[in-house]
């Protein structure tokens, strides 16, 4: 992966823009990387392999565009961590036919 740091990417930015187009471009600023420039054809492939179904379907229907399904299924990984995470101590809910019908409950009194 290149390299550059922010003033040279400032300074040569159409050059920056070409070796993106090309490869990743990590930006660094007091030599620690800060940044990273793909192309969208990097993001396209990336978000192939890491995005759900329904995220895809988002954004071929043209309701997320892909960094904004990218930035999602990064939040979906996280709360879904969360949730494995209190499972795993004891602090799921057991979805059972009790907790269904609670749930149901509950929706139909707002309703009403």
């Amino acid at each position: 992966m290149k390299t550059m740091t922010a003033v040279e990417a400032k300074n040569s930015f159409g050059r920056f823009l070409e070796a993106a187009h090309r490869e990743p471009v990590a930006v660094t600023k007091n030599n620690r990387e800060i940044a990273a420039m793909f192309s969208m054809e990097d993001i396209h492939a990336l978000a192939n392999g890491v995005l759900a179904d329904s995220l895809k379907d988002d954004v071929e229907a043209g309701r997320l565009n892909v960094i904004e399904a990218v930035m999602a299924q990064i939040d979906l990984n996280k709360r879904l961590e969360v949730s494995r995470q209190a499972i795993s101590e004891g602090r799921g809910a057991v979805a059972d036919d009790d907790y269904f019908d609670r749930l149901r409950e509950r929706a139909m009194a707002r309703i009403s």
